[in-house]
């Protein structure tokens, strides 16, 4: 793996467990809604510009492009 790639894959499971958090949601369930919207697609393709804020922040874009494919979260 390059540099990169492992600090995508550390966003990407920050971010799972965060959304856990916040969105008060077991693992299966968060499993589920990352698979199901591919969010871990949305983390890699949009690293460039979501590691430029902090962790909160990129979970702010995630719940933006959920609530856009029509998820509705509690927070």
């Amino acid at each position: 793996m390059t540099a990169e790639q492992i600090d995508i894959a550390d966003m990407q499971c920050w971010l799972f467990r965060m959304a856990q958090i916040r969105w008060g949601l077991s693992a299966s369930d968060c499993a589920d809604l990352f698979e199901g919207h591919d969010i871990l697609g949305f983390i890699e393709r949009n690293y460039g510009l979501l590691h430029l804020s902090s962790y909160e922040c990129a979970l702010d874009e995630v719940a933006t492009y959920l609530r856009n494919e029509g998820v509705r979260l509690t927070c």
